[in-house]
């Protein structure tokens, strides 16, 4: 059985963005999974590290909101069925989300940055470059997986 986290609710939040947005613009919500290995990339980290020693450079010149208004309220829509990802709702993960997150700290912190608050991580998720990126990922993920279900074998 999978061990379930509960995170922070910065970072909660800014995962939820990150479903709704993914959802919006591709039709199908991706799984706690599919977000993990998205973030884990080499070309996400780079940029959530990106975005995060912008988001301090940008501080350090005018303070940024605490956080962004995000509807807290739950909705439900009995029509399409359970959706994937009613454990996020509630606050809870499996690990490896956990463990994505604590590879972008580990990353932001090798490239010579102080370690990232989950503040910071959590702003940089939701600015709009980093969502199409991850958006970006899991579709080339997905088609990656039905491109390796079309090969065929010539070998005998």
């Amino acid at each position: 059985m999978a061990k379930l986290v509960r995170l922070g609710r910065q970072i909660t939040d800014a995962i939820l963005t990150v479903l709704k947005y993914v959802k919006a613009t591709t039709g199908n919500e991706p799984s706690q999974a599919e977000v993990a290995d998205a973030l884990k990339s080499y070309f996400l980290l780079n940029e959530i590290g990106n975005q995060i020693k912008f988001q301090r450079k940008k501080q350090a010149s005018q303070p940024l909101p605490d956080t962004p208004a995000i509807d807290p309220f739950w909705k439900i829509n009995l029509k399409t069925g359970p959706s994937k990802n009613n454990l996020v709702r509630a606050g809870l993960f499996y690990e490896n989300m956990q463990d994505a997150l604590i590879t972008v700290k580990r990353f932001v912190k090798d490239s010579g940055a102080n370690e990232p608050s989950e503040a910071e991580i959590a702003s940089s998720l939701m600015s709009s470059f980093i969502l199409s990126e991850i958006k970006n990922q899991i579709d080339w993920q997905r088609n990656g997986e039905k491109n390796a279900e079309k090969t065929i074998s010539i070998t005998k």
